[in-house]
């Protein structure tokens, strides 16, 4: 249901104070005394901002939220910022105090160092002394040694030959050995394997077997016991039975155990593999027994060979003994000279521990010496560095709070509103004790000096604006949306992420979606393009970064489907609206930051154009020198990172680490030689920059020329033009324009040249009604930037005072000074020091300003009442501006002085004169003005040719037709066409439903052919042109290939539809039909055939005829400059009825007869007529048509003006026809419309109101009147006036009871049923107006939200003019502010006496809400009084000898006791029948008291009075002819709704008027009487 419900409120103070608690509270801040603060300032950031974004929108129309989810934004990204920036300032202090720290333990050693030096040389000298001394003794001794070891070496050698024999003895005894015992070995482990049941198990038997009593028997042998069973037994039995085998004494077997021992190892039986098939133990048994016997063999063999070993051993020993002791002896000399030797290379090393210290100390202080050298330059500022950084630190808290403020709200704002924003938040930091620094800004904070340089280098503009928005677009925790017109931030982003693979979209791609999740995967930055004033819906995950992690995976979801969200996607945001509105759904989610360039960006950016073609030289060197100060200061920038980053890694003593020291020296060496060259660079830059600042003038021009020129727009939305158009004509202009030696002459050159271009590239696509308004803005612009004209000056000119009700002196008695015009006087001495005095002037002496020719009096150029009078002294130079009027000097001056205002106020203060006491001249006063101070060529529209405009076309570049009403340019296209040879190779269409894809088809193939496409109509096909704007782009597209002679125009009347992108990038020229009459018959007859006009059988009468209806065309249409005076409604008559007037003709005058009154009728009633729904629009067009179309203009000599210069020229070809319509006046007699001289009054005031509120239009809305009063003071004393002045209410319940008593047939007074409807009418309004200025005055307190109808309310304040809201609930008027205001305490006033005092003499008809209720109640109560129907009764107006006025008597009445009668009333008659009204104007006439009827007016009366009138009703009143049936109109538009009458609901009643003079002749001067003026 369209419907939009409005959910946003503000958050109060306390929940803004409560929230930012709750965040702080467990944040380390340093100082829990700060956290308070910080949550107050909080809360003063958002509110400042609130109050901020209102003003934004009361003075520049632009529209920016804050809203609670921007305050949560705030904290957070406070919080996000501090720790970050704490951090990275802690982090660069650590290392530039470690440096620091290095640097000074290095002064302290190497002070220690020198010290030390000294005192080791003389040590050094007496260790080598002793070393010396030492090598002596130790030769000496040496020898001696040597001695001894030869003696001991000989020795040494016999006893090694003996103890080698000896071993060769042990060696035999051993191998003898070694053969038995193996197998002793091998029975002994057997042994080790019986046990105790083994034995048991063999003694169990009574009576063994053979083997096991051999085995036994063999065993006693051995044991020296008697071999048989119970000896064998019996021993076997003792418990240590096997440990006696184990211990057997083998080397001590007897020889005769021995031979006993034979009969039983010769028994083939006795083997232990025998053995073992009768018993396990037996074979362990015989093993031993044989290995005994064996070993027994053996050791008796080897017995004599150990004796001789005993024996060489003993001699062995003593051979040893003798030599030890001589070896002994050597040990001794040999230790006295290893403890020589010892104590020599202790000595030694001593000596080089000292020589080596003493190299590494020499060493150290060279190297300290380099260190020193390499960074002593640094010590300085590293420790200015660290002061610095421990202030930042100190102050991270407020800085870092301003900072994120910015970041989080200031990016929608212009420069002036952040600066004034930031100064605010650095105030009340100050005033709450928060730390910030003194010059504290975002740039500083949040961004450095290369990445900067970076930016400047990848296309962003240098100037401060731009560098600000830069940073908003990289620190922001949101996604930026740039508000781009000029494309400036696009221009930058395309450049800075090009690298990155940037992909750019659009949100009517049709797979712009797919793109965004392709690059959301890979990480890859996205540019949005063109986004309008929303966002579609499926980017709401992307912008607010909903992401989520699932399975360890990072993703987001888009669509219908999650992927993987890359952590180095960018999404950047950009539109080409200059002033979109976006909602705070939009505002929320996205960091809107404001990248419409600034005047300064332009101009620098201007400035290099400018350099760059007049000093291609200068340019080019200084964007070397900016290139290369760049790089040297990065890489300045990289070694001293690189020499943080080596001191702070060092380890141990840094004067060791000679590769560090070396690194660091040539480091230094480096940075000293890029100072040096950035000082030099630098240097050249300064001169550079002041040959360049030679420029600036015109720089500041262009930049001046662009924003006038962007500001067209705000007036019509075809008036678009880009950035990059402009830059290109500038530039273009610059590289044409003529050259000069001289540099001044060249600068007046260029700064004309460029100036004069642009105007005429502009100003043919722009209305000729816009076209003084284009040229005076740049003019006034250019006075403006120089200091020529004052904000209070111009203020003044375009809103007049803004006061209601302005205390001013009493008027003087003086007959021909009126109210209005003593107003004016008082008004400019308050608001405009150089008027002071001509509230004085105005009444002793003549006052006149001149410019040029132009003469203008504000008072009667001769008047008896000014004395004597001398002329002022021309002075050279003119008075500054503000200085006092010299008129309140001259008071006591005899005689006085006269002109002394035209010498003393300056040129514009002439224009503010003009605009005050002659509205009427502002137009050509303007003229004047701008021709003056800029040149005729910006007063006169330059010629524009087809010719002219294809030159500036291209195959990409279209033409665009801009459309009034009745023109069209196709004739015009067609005949260049033809000229061109492409009659029959350009193909036009007429859009409309339907026509798209078929325009699309014509496009595609005449970009291959090279043929021309007109679209005409475009405004008709507004659902295409979104289709066409895409077609034109793809034009520049890469890889596009279009014919080199394609051609593209385009034709629409003004439409919002239209595509701004091919408006900004297009050649436009508007086409209207012709203006005046001269340039109206000249293309009538242009566009007539020849043989049409002279090949009519009726000859001359035809010539005469067709010439007539032409003319007759002409003045219908010119009669519209006039206004209402012309036609009550501006009707769309074009070439087309003139056209069919003249087939009409041709076709009636076939049969060589003049039907005049089928012909008059055909003309008046339906080829015009058609048009016309006003009749009394209707009776002007049959009284025009008899001057210039009737039997009476084909009388010879016949003229179809007084003067005679206008009339039917005769001859029998159009040559004739053609060269007296030459001859015609540029400037039409306003008597050829049958108008006075005053008709061309009120067109030139019309002219001036036009212009005046074109240029209101772009216009910041400020406070009027130059007091020195903010927006806000200004309305708000206006609302407080309002209220003052009016009652809150009507109350028709304290009327006198005789009102309402009723007649005999029961009938109330219908003029107070009337009454009961006027008060129920005026306390609608009074209620509305009471509330809007109560809810005003709470809206600029704060209390309450500024709604859009408040808004309206407040700018029409500003402007004074009624606001709509008010308009909306009133009667119809057309006055400004303060007069509506007046003019509605009097009509209070009048219903309110009448309340209270019974019916008015004479009513003030003018005062009426409704006065046709009036009128018929006044019909009513004559109808019942003689019984007549109402049907029949019409008005009959007697006009009575005495004026009144509505504000004359209000002030008569004021303190008038109740019952007492003024004396105003007294001057009326009393009438039986009808009432007298009185309150009427006159339009176009004035009442002659002496003639008793209607005259001419006086020159430059414009609305004079009309006296009381007796207004009776009459049965069936037929006026006679000498009458005249004025029509009455509420006010001076005259237009308004048709109603069913067929009257415009302006209209009143017809009243009739005696007069000397036809019908017809009022009727042409369009004479009628109004209820109400304009002002």
């Amino acid at each position: 249901n369209c419907c939009t419900i409005d959910w946003f409120t503000e958050w109060p103070r306390e929940a803004l104070l409560s929230v930012a608690q709750t965040f702080f509270e467990e944040v380390d801040l340093g100082d829990d005394s700060i956290k308070p603060k910080i949550c107050e300032m909080c809360v003063e950031v958002h509110t400042s901002t609130v109050g901020m974004a209102d003003k934004f929108f009361n003075e520049l129309r632009r529209r920016y939220y804050t809203t609670p989810t921007s305050y949560l934004e705030l904290i957070n990204l406070y919080l996000d910022m501090l720790k970050t920036k704490r951090k990275q300032l802690v982090s660069a202090k650590d290392r530039v105090a470690n440096g620091l720290k290095k640097l000074l333990e290095t002064n302290d050693l190497v002070s220690t160092m020198k010290v030390e030096l000294t005192a080791l040389e003389p040590v050094l000298k007496e260790k080598s002394e002793q070393t010396q001394q030492l090598m002596g003794r130790l030769q000496v001794d040496q020898a001696k040694a040597d001695e001894v070891r030869k003696v001991v070496m000989v020795d040494e050698a016999a006893a090694k030959e003996k103890a080698a024999e000896t071993e060769a003895i042990a060696n035999d005894a051993q191998r003898d050995l070694d053969e038995a015992l193996p197998a002793l070995q091998a029975a002994n482990k057997a042994l080790d394997a019986l046990d105790k049941s083994d034995i048991s198990e063999i003694r169990v038997f009574n009576k063994p077997p053979e083997m096991v009593a051999v085995v036994l028997e063999a065993v006693m042998v051995l044991l020296g016991k008697r071999p048989d069973w119970a000896t064998s037994k019996a021993t076997m039995g003792e418990t240590n039975f096997l440990q006696q085998l184990i211990t057997f004494e083998k080397d001590n077997i007897l020889e005769s155990t021995t031979k006993k021992m034979k009969k039983y190892i010769d028994n083939p039986k006795f083997t232990p593999e025998i053995v073992a098939k009768t018993s396990q133990a037996c074979k362990s048994l015989c093993m031993w027994a044989r290995a005994c016997d064996l070993y027994s063999k053996v050791y008796r063999t080897v017995e004599p060979k150990r004796n001789r070993l005993k024996a060489a051993k003993e001699e062995l020993e003593k051979t040893q003994s003798a030599l030890k002791e001589k070896q002994d002896a050597l040990a001794e000399v040999e230790g006295k000279i290893a403890h020589l030797q010892n104590m020599y290379e202790k000595s030694v090393n001593e000596k080089e521990s000292l020589a080596h210290n003493m190299a590494q100390t020499s060493a150290r202080l060279g190297r300290a010496g380099k260190l020193m050298s390499a960074l002593g330059d640094e010590q300085v500022r590293w420790d200015e560095s660290v002061t610095s950084f421990n202030r930042e630190i100190g102050n991270v808290v407020g800085d870092v709070l301003v900072a994120a403020a910015c970041v989080a709200y200031y990016g929608a704002f212009t420069s002036d509103y952040r600066q004034e924003l930031v100064g605010n938040w650095i105030d009340r930091c100050r005033e709450l004790g928060i730390p910030v620094s003194d010059d504290l800004s975002l740039v500083k904070i949040l961004a450095n000096a290369y990445e900067i340089r970076q930016w400047n280098t990848d296309g962003l503009p240098r100037d401060n604006v731009s560098t600000e928005n830069a940073v908003l677009v990289t620190r922001g925790r949101r996604w930026p949306l740039m508000i781009d017109p000029q494309d400036q931030a696009n221009r930058w982003i395309r450049q800075k992420e090009s690298s990155k693979g940037l992909k750019v979209i659009k949100l009517t791609d049709p797979n712009y979606l797919r793109t965004l999740e392709n690059a959301i995967r890979i990480g890859t930055p996205v540019l949005l393009e063109e986004v309008g004033e929303t966002l579609d819906p499926s980017l709401e995950p992307v912008l607010l970064r909903q992401t989520f992690i699932q399975g360890g995976r990072l993703l987001i979801r888009l669509g219908d489907s999650d992927i993987d969200y890359d952590k180095n996607f960018q999404f950047y945001m950009t539109t080409k609206l200059a002033n979109p509105h976006y909602l705070p759904e939009v505002s929320i989610k996205v960091t809107i930051i404001n990248f419409t360039v600034t005047k300064s960006g332009l101009e620098d950016q201007l400035l290099s154009d400018v350099v760059r073609l007049e000093r291609p030289d200068l340019e080019e060197q200084r964007n070397t020198l900016i290139t290369n100060i760049n790089k040297d200061k990065n890489q300045l920038k990289s070694i001293e990172d690189k020499i943080l980053r080596l001191l702070f890694n060092s380890e141990g003593n840094i004067l060791d680490d000679e590769v560090l020291i070396e690194t660091l020296n040539s480091s230094k060496v480096t940075s000293g030689e890029i100072t040096r060259r950035l000082i030099e660079a630098e240097e050249t830059e300064a001169k550079i920059s002041t040959a360049r600042e030679k420029y600036r003038t015109v720089a500041t021009r262009g930049s001046l020329m662009y924003f006038v020129v962007a500001n067209l727009a705000e007036i019509d939305p075809m008036y678009q033009y880009s950035l990059k158009y402009f830059t290109q004509l500038f530039n273009t202009c610059i590289e044409n324009s003529e050259k000069s030696s001289d540099l001044n002459v060249r600068l007046q050159t260029l700064l004309d040249s460029t100036t004069r271009l642009v105007y005429t590239n502009v100003s043919r696509g722009l209305f000729e009604q816009h076209k003084l308004a284009y040229s005076f803005m740049l003019c006034i612009d250019i006075m403006r930037q120089r200091g020529d004209v004052t904000e209070d000056d111009w203020n003044f000119f375009l809103r007049g005072s803004t006061g209601v009700d302005r205390e001013r002196p009493e008027k003087p008695n003086i007959p021909w000074l009126t109210v209005p015009l003593w107003n004016m006087c008082c008004d400019l001495e308050a608001c405009l020091p150089c008027f002071k005095g001509i509230s004085e002037d105005i009444t002793t002496v003549p006052v006149f300003v001149e410019l040029a020719d132009l003469k203008v009096y504000a008072n009667p150029q001769n008047w008896p009442g000014y004395g004597d009078t001398k002329p002022a002294e021309k002075t050279e130079a003119e008075p500054a501006e503000g200085e006092e009027a010299a008129g309140g000097e001259t008071s006591g001056e005899s005689p006085r002085v006269r002109g002394q205002w035209d010498t003393k106020l300056t040129e514009f203060q002439k224009l503010v004169f003009i605009k005050a006491f002659k509205e009427e001249r502002v137009v050509p006063a303007s003229n004047l003005f701008v021709a003056r101070n800029l040149g005729k060529t910006f007063v006169e529209s330059p010629p524009v040719g087809m010719a002219t405009l294809f030159e500036d076309m291209s195959p990409t570049t279209p033409l665009v037709f801009i459309l009034s009403t009745g023109s069209d340019p196709m004739g015009n296209f067609q005949r260049f066409a033809k000229e061109k040879g492409y009659m029959q190779r350009f193909h036009a269409i007429s859009l409309g439903q339907g026509q798209g894809p078929v325009a699309e088809r014509l496009i595609a193939t005449a970009t291959k052919s090279g043929d021309w496409v007109f679209l005409q109509n475009c405004h008709l096909a507004a659902s295409w042109m979104l289709a066409m704007e895409n077609l034109i782009k793809e034009f520049s597209s890469p890889g596009v290939e279009i014919h080199h002679d394609f051609r593209l125009f385009l034709s629409s009347m003004p439409a919002k539809s239209f595509p701004v992108s091919v408006l900004q990038n297009s050649v436009k020229v508007t086409n209207e039909p012709p203006k005046g009459l001269r340039a109206n018959l000249r293309r009538a007859f242009a566009e007539m055939s020849t043989d049409f006009f002279e090949g009519h059988i009726m000859d001359q009468t035809w010539r005469t005829l067709v010439f007539g209806l032409c003319f007759t065309h002409a003045v219908i249409l010119e009669r519209k400059k006039f206004g209402p005076l012309g036609w009550n409604i501006r009707y769309e008559f074009n070439d087309s009825d003139r056209e069919c007037a003249l087939d009409n003709l041709n076709m009636f005058l076939a049969d060589e007869e003049l039907p005049w009154d089928a012909l008059t009728f055909i003309t008046a009633e339906i080829t015009y007529g058609g048009r016309v729904t006003d009749s009394w629009d209707t009776r002007c067009l049959r009284t025009l048509l008899k001057s210039f179309f009737a039997p009476k203009t084909l009388e010879k000599g016949y003229t179809y003006s007084p003067s005679g210069a206008y009339y039917s020229p005769a001859g029998r070809t159009m040559q004739p026809y053609v060269e007296y319509i030459e001859s015609l006046p540029f400037n039409d007699d306003p008597e050829i419309f049958g108008m006075h001289e005053n008709a061309n009054i009120t067109f030139q005031i019309q002219e001036t109101t036009s212009l005046i509120n074109v240029i209101l239009d772009v216009q910041p809305r400020l406070g009027g009147g130059g007091g020195g009063k903010t927006s806000d003071e200004v309305v708000f004393e206006l609302a407080d006036s309002v209220l003052g002045r009016l009652p809150d209410s009507l109350n028709i319940d304290e009327a006198d009871e005789e009102m309402f008593k009723p007649d005999s047939q029961g009938r109330v007074n219908s003029l107070t049923t009337v009454l009961q409807q006027e008060v129920d009418r005026f306390n609608k309004l009074l209620r509305v107006i009471k509330k809007s200025m109560h809810t005003i005055k709470k809206a600029i307190k704060g209390l309450v939200v500024m709604s859009l109808e408040l808004e309206a309310v407040y700018t029409s304040f500003l402007n004074n003019q009624v606001p709509s809201l008010w308009a909306s609930a009133a009667y119809p008027s057309m006055k400004t502010l303060g007069s509506w205001i007046k003019d509605l305490v009097l009509r209070v006033h009048f219903v309110d006496r009448w309340i209270h005092g019974g019916l008015p003499k004479s009513f003030w008809l003018s005062g009426f809400f409704f006065p046709q209720g009036f009128l018929t109640g006044t019909l009513q109560n004559h109808a019942r009084k003689y019984n007549l129907p109402i049907d029949e009764l019409t008005f009959q107006w007697a006009p009575q000898p005495v004026y009144r006025k509505q504000s004359d008597f209000y002030n008569q009445t004021q303190d008038l006791p109740p019952g007492q009668i003024p004396a105003m009333d007294k001057e009326l008659i009393d009438v039986e029948d009808g009432v007298l009204v009185h309150g009427l104007f006159m339009d176009a006439s004035r009442w002659d008291d002496t003639l008793a009827g209607l005259a001419d007016a006086h020159p430059g009366e414009m609305n004079p009075p009309l006296p009381v009138l007796h207004m009776f009703p009459s049965q069936n009143y037929v006026p006679e002819d000498t009458l005249y049936k004025t029509p009455l109109y509420k006010t001076a538009a005259r237009a308004g709704v048709l109603s069913t009458t067929g009257h415009s609901t302006n209209f009143v009643v017809p009243v009739y008027l005696p007069s000397n003079k036809p019908q017809d002749y009022w009727i042409a001067k369009g004479t009628a009487l109004l209820c109400q003026l304009s002002d």
